[in-house]
């Protein structure tokens, strides 16, 4: 074990945000959907028809106060512990 390299040295914490499309508001009939993909934050969708569209969601807050994952790393960014 080499004790300067396996020493900790960042801590990384990560935290969930959403994003809601409403699909009634958006006039989504889901009947007539063929296919969608969400990147980016922007919903793209492929509808029976063979129109496509895409659509912004509302963006939710952010929780900052306790975050879902941690992990402890090395300077090489080795996982010490955490992230689960």
């Amino acid at each position: 074990m080499n004790v300067d390299s396996d020493k900790p040295r960042y801590i990384e914490c990560i935290y969930e945000a959403n994003i809601t499309f409403d699909l009634e508001e958006l006039d989504i009939d889901w009947n007539n959907v063929k296919d969608y993909y969400i990147k980016y934050g922007t919903l793209y969708v492929d509808f029976k028809d063979g129109s496509s569209e895409q659509y912004e969601g509302e963006q939710g807050e952010t929780d900052w106060k306790w975050a879902v994952k941690e992990g402890i790393f090395t300077e090489d960014w080795d996982l010490v512990e955490g992230l689960n």
